[in-house]
């Protein structure tokens, strides 16, 4: 691991305290912005601000120890990158459903605890996590958790059919409130990061003035105290419903590949040697996932998962240390801590709640296109993108067949994440594809195999980084055959879904094993040691190299992630 140009502070180092505090603070007020959906949730489970304010207290705990776990380097837990956590909305929906029959905070507690044993479990089986959730799928999960937020922002809104429409007033809050996250987005500012929270302190003042206050919300926040421990809400597992059940097991999916790219994100943005994805960190994250959702299940908490905004302002600003993630995980066990000031969210208007889901839902919507269009779309992948999007949007619009037909994918993100998964899980078989070259190793070969491998490069839509190092590592491997004075060469090529396979094979004793760490000295030394340094450079941006014989000739076999 080498540090990258540019970085203030990188993952082991220590800024000074009051640096510390000031960075951490920064990710907290982004984290908070996520707040509202722990209230949302909680209104669909009951009516009381009261419940909905120790909810939000047990949630906010439940993000702490999720990033907490994640901070862990070593044992078989976390993935050792400082990764904020939020409230994760995949599971707006099946909250919902539970609601709608009849479910209080107990079951949902029991369900999220099913959910992080399922996700354990996963994790144990899922050895080729990026064949299974590969970036069109886990973008079509991102973009339809946006919808989600938006269809659900449209029903508090009361723009639902048979809904009551909102009053001008409230529209107008709605409107200017957006306005005002829009302008300082746009700012460039220290204030950017803010958007969220500054645009919702200019909305409230004016809801109040419109009469859009929550009723009753002055005596609930004067009754709320300063500080008390969170009363937990054991796990009812006696009152999980079957329905509501396959709603919250179908989001696996969702935060599986969620937790994995972020960890991914984070490893490229702290590695500058960076090249494929580090699978034992990722992993350990994806346990520490599940294990985190156990434990905000057992305590009553709303589900967590990374906070894709928090890290994006992290990569962005060069503050990588763990110190600081470390420090904002005890501020928000603090934050947990204070009824009266958790109480201010849960008060806050609802045309300023409904305003942070729409601006939230964009962002999201498109964090899930730049996963789509990370890899170009030949036409299976479209197939997955266009019938999970088509899918979730057809649940988005018109629910109520569904509700009453198969009420566990009565939303967008369980039906459109379970048809995704599914389109590309029964069309991974015809991703295989094959190309063949034989020619014998005179002064021509490397051009010969240079060009071979370019017609394939472009026939199969690798990506540029793939094409050159599989160019780079067969330029080594041909020359060295050909100082060997072996007579022919062949070479077959395998396109999988997430990796691009050659085979070499050749007549004669097969190559010395690569050098265990290359040095310009050994260009001096004997032949055996500039051949195992060519093979080094020649395999150190595999993903997997390994020899044998094959009859009278000998067989090399090296893998290129794409």
């Amino acid at each position: 691991m080498q540090r990258p140009a540019g970085l203030a502070y990188w993952l082991d180092d220590a800024p000074t305290l009051p640096m510390t505090l000031g960075l951490a603070l920064q990710q907290v007020a982004v984290q908070s912005i996520y707040f509202v959906i722990p209230v949302i949730i909680a209104g669909s489970l009951s009516p009381d601000p009261a419940d909905a304010t120790r909810f939000l207290c047990l949630s906010i705990l439940a993000v702490a120890l999720w990033q907490a776990l994640q901070l862990l380097g070593r044992g078989p837990l976390g993935s050792g990158y400082p990764i904020p956590a939020t409230h994760t909305a995949a599971l707006i929906g099946a909250y919902a459903l539970l609601g709608l029959g009849g479910g209080g905070f107990g079951a949902a507690g029991a369900m999220v605890v099913l959910v992080g044993a399922a996700c354990v479990g996963l994790t144990f089986f899922m050895h080729r996590l990026r064949l299974l959730l590969p970036n069109e799928v886990a973008g079509v999960v991102v973009i339809l958790i946006g919808v989600t937020l938006v269809s659900l922002g449209a029903q508090r809104f009361g723009l639902q059919p048979g809904g009551m429409p909102p009053a001008r007033s409230a529209v107008l809050v709605v409107l200017l409130s957006l306005a005002v996250m829009v302008v300082f987005a746009l700012s460039r500012s220290r204030a950017a990061p803010f958007a969220v929270l500054l645009g919702a302190l200019c909305g409230v003042p004016l809801a109040l003035a419109f009469g859009h206050a929550v009723p009753g919300g002055a005596e609930l926040l004067a009754e709320r105290p300063w500080l008390a421990l969170p009363q937990p809400w054991l796990p009812r597992f006696d009152e999980v419903q079957a329905v509501p059940l396959l709603s919250f097991l179908l989001t696996v999916v969702a935060l599986k590949a969620t937790a994995a790219g972020s960890i991914v994100v984070m490893q490229r943005g702290s590695d500058a040697q960076w090249s494929r994805p580090d699978a034992p960190p990722i992993r350990r994250g994806l346990l520490a996932n599940g294990v985190a959702l156990i434990a905000g299940g057992l305590i009553g908490g709303a589900a967590s998962g990374p906070a894709a905004a928090a890290v994006g302002l992290s990569i962005a600003t060069g503050t990588l240390a763990r110190r600081i993630v470390w420090v904002g995980t005890v501020l928000l066990a603090v934050v947990a801590l204070c009824p009266k000031l958790v109480a201010l969210f849960v008060l806050i208007p609802e045309p300023v709640k409904v305003a942070m889901l729409f601006y939230a839902a964009g962002f999201i919507m498109a964090q899930g296109c730049q996963l789509v269009t990370a890899r170009l779309l030949d036409t299976r992948r479209t197939l997955v993108v266009a019938f999970g999007l088509s899918a979730g949007l057809v649940v988005a619009i018109a629910p109520q067949p569904f509700v009453a037909a198969v009420p566990a994918l009565a939303s967008p993100l369980a039906l459109g994440a379970v048809v995704a998964f599914a389109i590309n899980l029964v069309t991974l078989p015809t991703v295989a594809r094959h190309a063949a070259l034989t020619l014998p190793l005179d002064d021509r070969a490397g051009t010969q195999v240079s060009e071979w491998l370019g017609r394939v490069a472009g026939a199969w839509a690798l990506k540029p980084q793939t094409a050159r190092a599989a160019d780079q590592s067969l330029g080594e491997l041909v020359d060295l055959l050909s100082e060997r004075r072996t007579a022919a060469l062949e070479l077959e090529a395998r396109l999988a879904e997430d990796r691009v396979e050659i085979t070499l094979r050749w007549p004669g004793p097969p190559l010395p094993g690569p050098a265990a760490r290359g040095s310009l000295d050994d260009l001096m030394s004997s032949d055996e040691a500039r051949h195992a340094f060519a093979i080094w450079l020649a395999t150190r941006q595999t993903q997997a190299f390994r020899q044998r014989p094959h009859g009278a000739s000998s067989e090399a076999w090296l893998a290129f992630e794409d």
